[in-house]
């Protein structure tokens, strides 16, 4: 199988608000025989890049060694495996087109998949993801049915309540101490250890807050600072954006896909097993076809479930 990295130079990225990179990695697998062939697109973990599955990994596979395995074993056959970089300077990326952050979601639509269509000569396009990369496939799955036919989430952030109020408390006490959103960010990446828990936490719910309720380039919080109280006009715009919600407004196009696969970790440390229940009952509910499993894990460490979901995409694609 076949590795490269190529650079493609973003229009919709230029000029970004956080001055992040516009011209992006891009990991590309694939084999000789790739005409015609299912793309599949994988988006990452929030604090993380696609280009990570490209790593030795000493307690699991890397991309490349588990496609190779899988084609041994006879579950899949000549699948492309597109690794984008997105890593933005918050963080991560939601996969939404943010006005604090950059327009992604438009990255991803507009300029990537129609360079991948072109490049490998084919229309059938797949996206899976972990964590906010299920997050964002789920969401653009949604928005996007004759562009993308096929998505896996695996472990997607929904249901805002049970994921994101949580962290809210470590996140305010952090940020009491600063002046302002930016002097934090700026003091965060002036430090030398950037894998502080609290640290970690603070930049999580800045991101969220930049993909969720951006104003213009700027980005509010749904909290007050000093008091903690929740701001109800912007968690509002954030609970716009939760998938439990947004599968009724987008019913419609989610029965058009040909997949739509859903699988979380029973023991998942951010709650993330009772939005994926709510989506499934949704799903159920509105007579659209899915898979829909919990098995007996958590939240991190769970790259072994590719082998379902990248099976599933590529022989979905091709019916």
């Amino acid at each position: 199988m076949k590795v490269d990295i190529l650079e493609f130079e973003s229009n919709v990225l230029k000029d970004n608000p956080l001055n992040d990179p516009y011209k992006r990695k891009i990991g590309l697998l694939y084999s000789d025989q790739f005409e015609g062939r299912p793309i599949v697109i994988y988006l990452s973990g929030y604090f993380s890049s696609s280009l990570t599955q490209l790593n030795y990994q000493p307690l699991g596979e890397d991309m490349r060694s588990r496609l190779e395995r899988l084609k041994r074993e006879g579950k899949i056959n000549n699948v492309i495996v597109v690794l984008p970089d997105m890593f933005t300077r918050l963080g991560g990326n939601q996969y939404i087109n943010s006005t604090a952050v950059g327009m992604y979601e438009d990255f991803l639509i507009k300029e990537l998949i129609p360079y991948l269509k072109d490049k490998f000569k084919s229309d059938l396009i797949g996206v899976f993801g972990h964590s906010s990369g299920g997050y964002g496939a789920l969401v653009l799955g949604m928005k996007y049915p004759n562009v993308i036919r096929a998505i896996a989430d695996h472990a997607g952030d929904a249901y805002f309540e049970y994921v994101y109020l949580p962290t809210f408390p470590r996140a305010i006490e952090q940020l009491r101490k600063f002046g302002s959103v930016k002097e934090w960010i700026d003091s965060y990446w002036r430090r030398e250890n950037k894998h502080h828990r609290d640290d970690l936490n603070t930049l999580n719910v800045i991101g969220m807050s930049a993909f969720y309720s951006p104003k213009g380039e700027e980005i509010e919080l749904p909290f007050d600072i000093e008091t903690g109280e929740i701001i109800y006009d912007v968690w509002k715009r954030w609970l716009e954006k939760d998938p439990v919600r947004l599968v009724d407004s987008y019913k419609d196009n989610l029965s058009q896909l040909k997949l739509i696969f859903i699988d979380v970790g029973k023991r998942d440390e951010y709650n993330i097993q009772y939005g994926s229940r709510i989506l499934h009952k949704k799903l159920e509910k509105y007579g659209i076809k899915h898979y829909y499993e919990e098995f007996n894990d958590g939240h991190n460490g769970i790259s072994y479930r590719y082998d379902i979901s990248i099976s599933l995409i590529e022989k979905s694609l091709l019916e």
